[in-house]
């Protein structure tokens, strides 16, 4: 399930990495990565993922997508409501 209380559940890990990534961003961004990777595999909602980082919903979506992950999820649900919906259009104008 989703995780929505992240600040007051929260650990400190550390972690070993190749010292050609050890540059001063580097804990911050391991930081990011993992939130949008427990939001990408549905284990966080977008709005804990903002307050995790303490950063705006709208902030979080423009670090997602830098980062390759996808801020919309359509599902193949989407698509049979969508093509009904297109259907229903395209015989009102008949």
């Amino acid at each position: 399930g989703y995780t929505d209380d992240v600040q007051s559940d929260s650990v400190e890990l550390t972690i070993t990495v190749p010292a050609s990534l050890a540059d001063p961003g580097a804990a911050d961004r391991a930081r990011v990565l993992l939130v949008l990777d427990a939001v990408r595999s549905e284990k966080m909602t977008w709005r804990a993922a903002a307050s995790a980082l303490s950063i705006a919903p709208d902030r979080l979506l423009d670090l997602a997508r830098l980062h390759g992950v996808p801020v919309l999820r359509y599902e193949s649900i989407d698509l049979n409501d969508d093509l009904s919906t297109l259907a229903k259009l395209e015989r009102g104008r008949a």
